[in-house]
């Protein structure tokens, strides 16, 4: 009977423990690089010590990360409650008692290397890839678009290995972004427009060549009156060569400079005014790590003269410099250098950005207020100066070759050996929506680009959909509406798997219904 009385009264206690949700799971093994959180306690000293001085209102301490490795592990830090799907993580902690929550084998982010910002829960979240992620998309990179010759110099240099600035870096800029979403939610550029931007445009190019030469000069000069004229270079450049492009590029590239430039903007900000800080004593297990004083000033002035490089496209460190990444990604950079220039002429400016409508180069052209004539007197200064002819002729050959290899890319889709896939979706009278990187599209014509980077999602209406299943390049055509593709699976072992899905190893068609012809090896699909 006592015994019988004490089972009972642990029943019981049980019962309550699980009702009240005591017991919790765990989990005990860290699958993240333990450096990365020695990173994460770096740059909250970094924006403790530096405050307003680096963005006004901008407190990392703050902010709740999420640390992911695809499919392996997620681990959330600095988050106020347990989310769903979440365990409380009881292994290894580099944070002490700070309190963590993980999850195994199913992370939000399934593609390597994504350092952005997310909401779980309808709360804005810092993102970033384990170190190890980081490389393996690298490396991928290498080995899929890079040549021989490349592949030995990037192996020789050590260049897989990730810099322990750079990482501290990435988290500065990425949670520059949760901190913008907080206060302009909704300012961020149509990414649509990306595949209609004239990416081999001569004058364009060569406009924005002398754009970066002339920002370089401004930013690295310690002469106050030359820093001056050429602020108004850069204003009257830039306002002549906006003026050639359409009204939506415009917008582009002006929403994509807020977003990303300011992102940057915080990196070469820590690297101006970082030396000051006293680094935990952590950092020095980070391979190459050597503290902050003499080192920061020197990889600014490294970057602000790669700069012009990467606003030049002057060489193909991104891959595909014929297609859309090289372009979103100068936007980072001359954005940054706008904003340290509104330093020296607007330094309220930071008061003003996240208002709606208002953009740096807006601020900059303020800040300076050029009538016509001088915008006119500007442009020829800028052009005589940095030999605009020359550049022109070689954003010429730059134009003539882009379209060679851009042809050379689309043909290698539409004679492939293997099995090619066309889709019409003809009885649809455009696509709903899409899932793709701004920096793996490729600009055939005006209404007709090559996607690639990441599988590429088409969405026809409502959840009818074209899922790929792997990167693999997706070739469509708005005048024909048409989505074309290879893969290997062979044409004869297409079929309809049920009445509105077909499935392959490469991508998934659901929820339509559609017909399918075969002519050789290339298959035709209707959706009705």
């Amino acid at each position: 009977m006592k015994k019988f009385a004490v089972n009972l009264f642990i029943i019981t206690i049980i019962s309550l423990l699980i009702a009240n949700k005591v017991f919790v799971q765990t989990v005990d093994e860290l699958k993240i690089n333990p450096l990365q959180f020695i990173s994460l306690k770096e740059v909250r000293n970094i924006t403790n010590t530096l405050g307003n001085e680096l963005f006004p209102g901008y407190d990392f301490t703050k902010m709740p990360s999420l640390f992911y490795r695809p499919k392996v592990q997620e681990l959330l830090i600095n988050y106020p409650h347990k989310p769903a799907g979440f365990s409380m993580y009881k292994g290894f902690n580099p944070l002490s008692d700070e309190m963590i929550y993980a999850r195994n084998d199913s992370t939000v982010f399934t593609i390597d290397d994504q350092n952005t910002s997310t909401q779980i829960e309808g709360i804005d979240v810092l993102v970033v890839a384990d170190y190890f992620s980081g490389m393996r998309n690298k490396i991928g990179d290498i080995v899929r678009n890079r040549d021989k010759e490349f592949i030995s110099t990037w192996l020789d240099e050590w260049s897989f290995i990730p810099s322990p600035y750079n990482e501290i870096r990435t988290m500065l800029h990425e949670g520059i972004h949760v901190y913008q979403t907080q206060k302009a939610p909704d300012k961020f550029a149509n990414e649509s427009v990306v595949s209609a931007y004239p990416l081999l445009d001569p004058i364009n190019n060569s406009l924005y060549v002398l754009e970066g030469n002339i920002l370089r000069d401004a930013i690295l000069t310690e002469s106050p009156a030359v820093k001056r004229e050429k602020i108004n270079e850069f204003v009257a450049i830039r306002t002549y060569r906006q003026s050639l492009l359409k009204k939506e590029m415009v917008e582009y590239e002006n929403l994509n400079e807020y977003v990303e430039g300011l992102a940057k903007y915080i990196e070469y900000k820590f690297l101006n005014v970082g030396e000051k800080v006293q680094p935990i004593k952590e950092m020095y297990y980070e391979n190459g790590f050597k503290g902050y004083k003499g080192v920061l000033s020197a990889i600014f002035k490294d970057e602000i003269e790669d700069m012009v490089k990467i606003v030049s496209v002057s060489d193909n460190r991104f891959g595909n410099k014929y297609g859309t990444g090289p372009m979103r990604f100068r936007l980072y950079f001359s954005g940054a250098c706008q904003a340290l220039l509104l330093d020296y002429v607007m330094p309220e400016w930071k008061t003003k950005i996240f208002n709606d409508g208002v953009y740096l180069c807006d601020l900059l052209k303020s800040s300076v207020k050029l009538s016509e004539q001088e915008i006119k007197e500007y442009t020829e200064k800028a052009k005589n100066n940095y030999n605009y002819n020359q550049i022109y002729n070689e954003k010429k050959d730059f134009e003539t070759d882009g379209k060679n290899k851009i042809q050379e890319k689309l043909n290698a889709i539409l004679d492939t050996k293997n099995t090619l896939i066309t889709i019409s979706y003809s009885k649809y009278p455009e696509i709903k929506g899409m899932s793709y990187t701004p920096f793996g599209v490729t600009q055939v014509s005006e209404k007709s680009a090559i996607y690639d980077m990441v599988p590429v999602i088409v969405l026809f209406d409502k959840n009818k959909k074209l899922t790929m299943k792997k990167i693999i390049p997706v070739y469509i055509d708005e005048k024909k509406n048409e989505i074309t593709f290879e893969v290997k699976t062979p044409a004869s072992d297409l079929e309809l798997l049920s009445g509105s899905i077909l499935e392959t190893d490469e991508f998934i068609l659901s929820n339509m219904d559609f017909e399918i012809k075969k002519e050789n090896s290339h298959v035709f699909i209707q959706l009705k």
